[in-house]
């Protein structure tokens, strides 16, 4: 889906909130590459990638004015097993892979010019 509409970012805190709290349960990776320089980015390009966060704990990192250029946020339940990877690309659209039909419907329902890639 693109990043963009029309002149609005869709940040991942955005992404993050529309897909509601089936996300309550699940651990979360960051792994950024680069984000725009903004207040609170240098705490995300700190993050470690093998340190699990909280959803509480990603939002508060992930404001909205917050624009992930490039990097991948993980979503694992408790027994380890991706449910989620949320993949920014050059600032320009967000890949979602998941096998969570509520996950695809919620964001269906939010930006119905979603694309499908199989």
């Amino acid at each position: 889906m693109s990043a963009w509409r029309d002149d609005h970012y869709i940040s991942l805190s955005e992404i993050l909130l529309c897909i509601g709290k089936s996300l309550t349960d699940l651990q979360w990776y960051v792994k950024i590459t680069e984000v725009a320089p903004e207040p609170g980015a240098e705490q995300l390009e700190a993050l470690s990638p093998a340190a699990p966060l909280s959803i509480f704990q990603l939002l508060h990192l992930v404001t909205p004015g917050i624009q992930i250029i490039d990097g991948e946020i993980t979503a694992k339940d408790e027994s380890g097993k991706q449910r989620l990877l949320l993949r920014a690309v050059d600032s320009s659209s967000w890949d979602v892979e998941t096998d969570l039909e509520h996950i695809v419907r919620a964001l269906e329902d939010s930006y119905p010019e979603l694309t499908h890639i199989e």
